[in-house]
């Protein structure tokens, strides 16, 4: 099959019009449309899909679902036929159900999280346009120079069985591990396409989000992005900006109103985009606190105690 690239996020947000002026304002998101739940849709600039992020008002904050795309109509039913075999229970989920987007197939994840794979969403363009369009957005747009939603990193009580799951069954490609003294799998990072990875998991309980990822166009972007947080009043990690070993980027985690920790970042080397062909970059457990956070070379308590 062909599970291509992430599609959106769904997440609950506990103020809905505070959310919506943190992705706009501070990430740099575009408002695409609203529904008749209430709920919000926003993209990023370099995206034509209807939206890569769904906000939903609620009483706690987390993820709803995570959504991939697939190549062609005909993978879903595949996929579906493969997840099932693993054991685990597909539903179908209408066109509609989210606007714009297509007939989908949803189940759980072995870490609780809902996923989804679909093969349609409407086409609303890039920011810049799509006849004669200047290369760049207005410099006068709101928030950060976001280009994509780039991944998400989820929270799992047996990450690797999760990894395992992406791997086997939907293809998906292992670019980096964390593997304990005896061998087993602490955290991966897993991708569908060329990028370095669109999945992740870590340490943590079951359903809890660790944070979702945009991409940013220079390491001169993420300084910007942290100007406009600063000035938003914005929550930051006490690390940051800094780089990560795992991925080599460089990065900034920070907070929505709810909650949900966001990141932004820049410079992430290309994956093999082909299932094995290249062996993934092994992280022994002791050397992680260089992976996660390079120039300072520890780990806060509260990077893996905070989830939503």
């Amino acid at each position: 099959m062909a599970v291509s690239r992430i599609g959106y996020i769904s997440l609950y947000v506990t103020n809905l019009d505070a959310a919506r002026r943190h992705y706009v304002e501070v990430v740099g998101l575009r408002e695409t449309g609203r529904d008749a739940h209430g709920r919000v849709y926003l993209q990023a600039a370099d995206n034509q899909d209807h939206h890569c992020l769904i906000l939903t008002e609620a009483l706690h904050a987390g993820i709803d679902h995570v959504a991939f795309k697939v190549g062609e109509v005909e993978d879903l039913a595949e996929a579906q036929a493969a997840v099932r075999a693993r054991g685990i229970a597909v539903r179908g989920v209408p066109a509609g159900d989210a606007l714009g987007a297509g007939a989908a197939i949803a189940f759980t994840l072995p870490s609780g999280q809902e996923m989804r794979l679909l093969h349609h969403l409407d086409k609303i363009g890039y920011a810049t346009g799509m006849r004669n369009p200047n290369p760049v957005p207005p410099h006068g747009k709101p928030g950060a120079r976001v280009t994509h939603l780039d991944h998400l990193l989820l929270a799992g009580e047996r990450p690797a069985d999760t990894a395992q799951f992406l791997i086997e069954v939907l293809d998906f490609n292992l670019s980096e591990q964390v593997v304990a003294p005896d061998g087993s799998v602490i955290a991966a990072f897993t991708t569908c396409g060329h990028t370095m990875h669109d999945l992740a998991i870590a340490p943590g309980p079951n359903g809890h989000l660790h944070h979702i990822a945009f991409g940013l166009e220079s390491r001169s972007d993420v300084i910007g992005a942290v100007d406009i947080m600063k000035e938003a009043g914005t929550t930051l990690m006490e690390y940051g900006p800094t780089r990560h070993g795992v991925s080599g980027v460089t990065t900034i985690y920070f907070f929505d109103p709810a909650g949900n920790r966001n990141e932004v970042y820049n410079g992430a080397y290309q994956a093999g985009g082909v299932p094995g062909l290249i062996p993934p970059i092994v992280w022994q457990a002791q050397e992680f606190p260089r992976g996660a956070f390079y120039y300072e070379s520890v780990v806060p308590e509260s990077f893996f105690a905070e989830v939503t």
